[in-house]
């Protein structure tokens, strides 16, 4: 069997194997469970590469001592319609379950509100949160400057941004929501990594070499290469400006001139739909444009989709089938969770 072949497993199975990896990081059971649901969900939605794969780069940083597992974020103050939240260097899903929950709680006080992480390791996929923002009837974008420069920007051919993800949600009909969610480089660069682990290329157009050569080969990006932005100079723009303002505001400061290479600086804001419209108009609303859209596609072919749309539809699909992962990503976390003392006999 090579590492590209797959097995099938249930979202349970991921998640029990998954929070035992974990807790033999250390990480005491909640915070176990509250990670391995995050990342398994990301599985769930068709993005493996914030899913269970995250374990090898948890485990690195665990063993180097800069992501504490038994650290729990706090609120360290809260000012009107704005919140400071200190994960402490734990587990970023944590920190980002109680900053969501914070956002919410001020947003349907205040009618906004703006919630700033500090010392946040990954916080996972940043749909997830703003999917729950639009679940409470808000409108929720985040914004994410990622520790570690591994973006060129537009014009230049060095790493020097993250790939400072971006994600807005607003409620949709029929009980959907509407969840934009996209890194501002080409590709995310856990999806690269995937690929390298499992021996594949990646779309032209997504990364360069250490010299500065259009590359396919996802293994340059670890060798001194770097991913490019999407849109040229707009999405660049756009990974600036998350950059600076995610990264200052949280004390994570610009990927460039960070030291630590792996910390999350991120932005929560949510808006309280209901000071503005009714929820259950702009559904009504959202129903007939959704019509429209899909009434524009072609009767043959692709056909529209909604942001968030396809999410859903991978949802449902893996949910009923299961989650395929590859032979390659299985044995690395075998062997990692071995690393700490934890067999798993249900991923083996």
């Amino acid at each position: 069997m090579s590492d590209s072949d797959e097995q099938i497993f249930t979202p349970e199975v991921l998640e029990r194997v998954t929070s035992a990896t974990l807790m033999g990081m250390g990480a005491p059971a909640d915070l176990a469970h509250l990670v391995a649901e995050s990342l398994v969900l990301s599985n769930l939605v068709g993005h493996d590469s914030h899913g269970i794969i995250r374990l090898m780069e948890y485990s690195g940083w665990v063993k180097a001592g800069t992501l504490i597992p038994h650290a729990r974020p706090e609120v360290l103050w809260k000012r009107e319609g704005t919140a400071l939240i200190d994960g402490h260097w734990g587990w970023g899903q944590a920190t980002a379950a109680l900053a969501n929950t914070t956002v919410i709680e001020l947003a349907k006080e205040f009618g906004s509100a703006t919630v700033v992480l500090r010392q946040s390791h990954h916080i996972g996929r940043m749909g997830e949160y703003v999917d729950q923002m639009a679940d409470a009837g808000l409108m929720g974008i985040a914004v994410c400057n990622t520790g570690g420069a591994v973006v060129a920007p537009f014009g230049g051919v060095k790493p020097v941004l993250g790939t400072n993800p971006f994600a807005w949600g607003l409620p949709g009909p029929q009980g959907h929501n509407y969840v934009l969610d996209f890194s501002t480089a080409v590709v995310a660069a856990g999806k690269v990594v995937l690929a390298a682990m499992n021996g594949e290329e990646i779309a032209p157009g997504s990364l360069i070499d250490k010299n500065g050569n259009p590359s396919t080969r996802a293994a340059d990006l670890e060798e001194g290469g770097a991913l490019l932005t999407f849109g040229g100079h707009k999405g660049s723009g756009m990974s600036v400006l998350i950059d600076v303002a995610a990264g200052v505001l949280s004390g994570n400061m610009p990927a460039t001139l960070a030291d630590n290479g792996f910390g999350n600086g991120t932005i929560f804001m949510a808006t309280d739909i209901s000071r503005f419209v009714e929820l259950s108009m702009l559904q009504s609303i959202s129903q007939l444009f959704e019509g429209k859209m899909k009434g524009s596609s072609p009767s043959a072919g692709p056909k529209v989709l909604l942001p968030g749309e396809h999410e859903s539809n991978v949802f449902g699909s893996r949910s009923q089938k299961g989650i395929a992962v590859s032979n390659g990503v299985r044995k690395n976390i075998v062997g990692l969770a071995s690393e700490f003392g934890v067999s798993l006999p249900e991923f083996e």
